[in-house]
């Protein structure tokens, strides 16, 4: 009988350890974020035109972008973004992935899909465009990372706006 409170008395106390470490987890945070990232140079950039069409161009580049917002997780962070175009006349598909690396080292990936249009602006062109984003992970605090939202972009600067979990 006395072996048998012990056990008991042992496995409650083992539950309860269990429960407090449990309860102790941080729970994901949910937010609606809105985030800018000015577009930055172009570190490489591939191109081929595969002749089909007049001013069709397929286009691989990276490019270094920055990211500003009024969340500090997001704010003053560098990305980098590989990307893919399939353009005609300067407008058509984009995909690709980035890669933000935040303050503390840590890095949330995404997947982005869009639509990019050129037009003439006072004798200047200007890129427009627009589309979806997708945050797929990272690592440290954004190892289970995950959103999804949309993105737009004007004058050098894409708006981003996601509902994001980390």
């Amino acid at each position: 009988m006395k072996n048998a409170v012990s056990y008991v008395s042992a496995t409650l106390t083992a539950l309860m350890v269990i429960l407090a470490l449990v309860s102790t987890t941080a729970a994901a945070e949910k937010k609606s974020l809105t985030y800018y990232s000015k577009i930055g140079p172009v570190l490489s950039r591939t191109s081929a035109s595969p002749g089909d069409k007049p001013d069709h161009e397929i286009i691989q580049a990276t490019r270094q972008d920055m990211t500003t917002s009024p969340d500090p997780d997001w704010n003053d962070v560098p990305s980098l973004n590989y990307g893919h175009s399939d353009l005609i006349d300067g407008g058509g598909t984009v995909s690709g992935y980035a890669v933000r690396t935040h303050k503390n080292g840590d890095k949330s990936f995404y997947r982005y899909e869009g639509k990019i249009r050129s037009i003439s602006e006072g004798g200047a062109k200007e890129t427009m465009g627009e589309g979806t984003v997708e945050l797929v992970g990272g690592t440290g605090k954004f190892a289970n990372a995950k959103g999804s939202g949309t993105w737009n972009s004007a004058k050098g600067v894409s708006t981003t706006k996601m509902d994001v979990e980390y």
